[in-house]
């Protein structure tokens, strides 16, 4: 991959984009900004301030675009023709300001496919203040007169020969920086007179001598402009380097350029193509009859349609590295319209029923979702057999960390051992559990004088090993600790299981424990996995606050002994990983003891969903 950083100033950056020499990929947005931005953009160069590099690329002709300031629905389809195309990847605001402001090409803003835009800018070049509205004026806006406070007056009302006669060099066209043929000047003076020819002579002097100071301090600015060389597959390594940068470029970008293709029906437009595939009702194979028949609008599955490129990618080729999505194509994706909707939705259905994973929570799974995705397409149908094998594969992965970097090779190379022909499903079980690199067997000697805990924190949400044991802690059907509720799925309201502290972080004895293990190796335990239930907002705020187990515990048990209930109660427990001796520990309010045989059961739990099933 060659990648060369070159520096082009202003006016050449304004030359590329006024003669149509570097192309807006589709996917960039309109021009949306408004005239004070383009102001302030001026003065920053000006003032000498930082702005940001540009991002071009030198490809062919490969993606859909259109002209900087062009309507949006100016689209030039890729014909696949011999030709270089030069691609403004990041920096489309700032160039079509620049085109605006220093030139006369009439620029479409926003969706506006009828409206064109022109600007004239002036360098108010008295003005000694730092006030950017007063350096730089628009034709249109009010200016204070002086000779008459109550009549404002715009530059527009003049014209250039009336502007200059009456203000002199005062007032500097910025686009005359850019371009200007200063022999007009003479037809605004008699030089047929020696007086006159003077008059304009200095005019011309004092005139070019500020356009010279426009040309210096913003034209001949540099622009640092980062050139990516190579095919569309070397541009996309550098994708992930580019937004460090803060640059809001993503491989989903490309693709909607690469596959916007017109046909008689209308055009192929990739963001409505993922649409159709997150529907949740039946779809058609044929992508016209689908956009008929669906209100894509009412389509809101929260799933990102970068995720549905590897998604894609990955059932339709069976491929795992990034730059494969670049191969996907138009045509391909359109015959298979039908298929990646029905293995995406079967996707989602399996993670929901085996895992209780939410729609909204697929994408914490990436790198598990490659491979299941991938296992799904593989098997023609699930049998039981294969259906054990996906969940213990998941499993194993998922607590007992098999991908802890590299991960597409390794996803790879588990598809590869897969598909391979010679070994039974439980033997490439077998394989793939020799490469966990996390083991629990060190658990098995906890105890309350020598604790060992799972390295999974209510403190650190977003910690892999923690979501883990989330999805563990509903392994059995978790219910509410006081109303046996079971998750709900889409809920928001105070019946949706969240997670709470067994012991209250905020109780007095909380802040006890938090304190006695302040210098100790666990001193977050209080936080520990084995301190969290899944619990209503409801149970936790109305029925247990920042009461002790001691009590509230009790209040449970109590209640559903009088109801005659109490087989239930402790099924609520059980399904918490918490058994009828811990139920007597919590009742002591005995922290230690209950953390050490809470730990032992969840241990339990991860060696049984881990191990192969005969």
């Amino acid at each position: 991959m060659n990648i060369t950083n070159t520096e082009i100033d202003i006016k050449k950056l304004i030359e590329l984009s006024y003669k149509e020499e570097i192309w807006l990929p589709e996917f960039q947005r309109p021009f949306v900004w408004d005239k004070n931005q383009v102001r302030l953009l001026i003065d920053s160069l000006y003032r000498n301030y930082t702005i940001s590099s540009i991002l071009v690329w030198k490809g062919g002709d490969e993606l859909a675009r259109r002209a900087v300031g062009a309507r949006v629905k100016d689209i030039k389809i890729p014909q696949n023709k011999p030709e270089d195309v030069t691609y403004l990847l990041d920096g489309q605001q700032r160039t079509t300001a620049l085109t605006l402001a220093f030139t006369d090409k009439a620029i479409f803003k926003g969706n506006n496919s009828k409206k064109k835009e022109k600007v004239s800018l002036f360098w108010d070049s008295e003005y000694q203040g730092d006030d950017a509205e007063l350096k730089w004026i628009f034709d249109d806006e009010k200016i204070d007169n002086p000779e008459n406070p109550k009549e404002p007056f715009m530059l527009k009302e003049y014209t250039d020969e009336v502007l200059y006669g009456k203000f002199g060099s005062r007032f500097v066209k910025i686009k005359h920086a850019y371009s200007f043929d200063d022999t007009i000047v003479e037809k605004w003076f008699d030089i047929t007179k020696e007086k006159e020819e003077i008059k304009m002579l200095r005019f011309k002097n004092d005139y070019n001598k500020k356009l010279k100071v426009l040309e210096t301090t913003i034209l001949s600015r540099k622009v640092y402009d980062i050139e990516q060389k190579g095919s569309l597959e070397q541009v996309l390594e550098v994708f992930e380097r580019i937004n460090t940068k803060n640059t809001k470029l993503s491989i989903f970008d490309i693709m909607v350029a690469k596959t916007y293709r017109k046909f008689d029906e209308g055009y192929f437009d990739l963001r409505s193509y993922y649409k159709i595939i997150k529907y949740k009702g039946n779809v058609k194979n044929d992508y016209f009859q689908n956009l008929d028949a669906i209100d894509l609008d009412m389509v809101n599955l929260p799933v990102d349609d970068s995720d549905m490129l590897q998604l894609s990618m990955i059932i339709l080729n069976k491929k795992f590295k990034g730059s494969e999505i670049l191969k996907l194509n138009t045509n391909q994706l359109m015959e298979n319209t039908k298929l990646l909707h029905d293995k995406f939705a079967t996707l989602v259905q399996f993670m929901d029923q085996n895992f209780n994973i939410e729609v909204t929570e697929l994408r914490r799974y990436n790198p598990l979702l490659k491979f299941l995705a991938g296992a799904i397409s593989h098997f023609d149908s699930r049998e039981l057999k294969q259906n054990e094998f996906l969940k213990t594969y998941f499993w194993n992965t998922l607590l007992k960390n098999r991908y802890p970097g590299a991960q597409s090779e390794r996803i790879a190379k588990d598809f590869d051992l897969l598909i391979e022909t010679k070994t039974s499903l439980n033997e490439k079980l077998e394989k793939m559990i020799n490469e966990n690199t996390r083991s629990f067997d060190y658990l098995q000697s906890t105890t309350t004088s020598n604790i060992k805990l799972i390295d999974a924190h209510y403190s650190n949400r977003s910690q892999q090993m923690y979501r883990g044991m989330l999805l563990l802690l509903k392994s059995k059907n978790v219910k509410d600790f006081y109303n046996g509720f079971t998750p709900l799925k889409d809920v928001i309201n105070e019946n949706k299981l969240e997670e709470h502290h067994i012991f209250p972080k905020r109780s007095a004895l909380g802040k006890e424990i938090a304190k006695q293990y302040e210098n100790h190796k666990y001193d977050d335990i209080i936080n520990n996995i084995a301190n969290v239930a899944l619990i209503t907002k409801e149970t936790n705020n109305k029925r247990i606050g920042s009461k002790l187990p001691s009590v509230y515990i009790t209040e449970f048990e109590k209640e559903y002994k009088d109801s005659k209930k109490y087989d239930e109660f402790l099924e609520i427990m059980e399904s918490q990983f918490i058994s009828t001796d811990m139920v007597e520990l919590l009742k002591n309010d005995d922290f230690d003891g209950f953390i050490v045989a809470r730990t032992k059961l969840l241990h339990q739990q991860i060696e049984e969903l881990c191990k192969i099933k005969e």
